[in-house]
């Protein structure tokens, strides 16, 4: 028999599976994981528990149309590293346009107010998103380290996964009244929906080829100093830093999904030499290509 996933696969959206882990676990986080990788367009409705809020972090773009309560909260591209919260007992619902990869978090009530313990005059700590889902590079990097959790040995994997789990809610926690005025200023400098879906169309489209920045910001409708500044203010990436990370994205698709050589695989997502392939993938997942595969390939065996 196969050990049960610490993050699992959710069997609907925002519903945790029912494992020895989540029956146990009344005031720990519960990590979950909702991914697909269909072209096809769907529609889902959930409501969050009166006991718990759900962190929602992106893992991948995605094109989406999320909404609270009724209200839009967002029509358009979303990138990795958006997060969003959503407080408890609140009707949410989301049209996912093609592929989508999302991670879950649903932290109970009673472990927020556990942490009033710890601040000054026990102050009632606030969990909750500003107006429109907010970019934190830190938390994008925390949760796909917490997605690790599964390949950890032994008892450590569940101990693994609640460490990263409370550094997730402990740096929401601290950023919630800090956030607002830094977020509202850059709102107003972020580059327009319209402008980031077609950039991201052309990045997309061109993986394999070599691109650059005029290109990128041409495709946009902007000069390459006003796109650079815009881009990064939307997505929370320099646009270098965004392609490279789509690249080793979709190198990662190629080595799990295919049998092609290392050497096809880098020059399928625009690596000139595997060297330089195996040096970036290894820089964004922790692995060289090779082990990473065979990684993959020893969980679903």
């Amino acid at each position: 028999m196969h050990p049960e996933n610490i993050i699992a696969d959710e069997p609907a959206w925002r519903v945790p599976r029912q494992t020895s882990a989540t029956a146990s676990s009344a005031s720990s986080v519960i990590a979950t994981r909702w991914r697909a990788g269909s072209e096809r367009t769907l529609e889902f409705g959930a409501e969050t528990a009166a006991d718990c809020h759900v962190v929602k972090i992106v893992l991948r773009t995605m094109n989406i149309r999320f909404s609270v309560s009724g209200r839009t909260v967002q029509d358009g591209v979303t990138t990795p590293g958006s997060v969003h919260v959503t407080e408890p007992a609140l009707p949410v619902r989301c049209l996912f346009r093609g592929p989508y990869d999302v991670l879950h978090l649903h932290v109970p009530n009673t472990l927020i107010a556990e942490c009033a313990r710890d601040m000054p005059g026990h102050q009632a700590p606030i969990l909750r998103s500003e107006a429109v889902p907010s970019k934190d590079i830190v938390i994008d990097w925390l949760g796909r380290a917490l997605l690790e959790a599964n390949r950890v040995d032994g008892s450590f994997g569940q101990t693994y996964a609640d460490c990263i789990s409370m550094a997730i809610v402990a740096r929401l926690l601290g950023s919630a009244n800090s956030v607002g005025t830094y977020e509202r200023s850059r709102q107003s400098s972020k580059l327009a929906p319209w402008r980031l879906k077609r950039a991201i169309d052309y990045v997309e489209s061109r993986l394999d080829e070599p691109i650059s920045l005029a290109e990128v910001a041409s495709s946009a409708g902007l000069t390459r100093m006003h796109f650079a500044a815009q881009f990064r203010a939307a997505t929370g990436f320099r646009p270098h830093e965004y392609l490279l990370r789509r690249r080793i994205e979709r190198a990662q698709e190629m080595l799990v999904g295919t049998g092609m050589s290392l050497v096809d695989v880098a020059l399928s997502v625009g690596f000139q030499t595997q060297s330089h392939f195996t040096s970036v993938f290894k820089r964004y997942a922790g692995q060289a290509p090779r082990a990473w595969r065979e990684s993959r390939d020893v969980q679903t065996g």
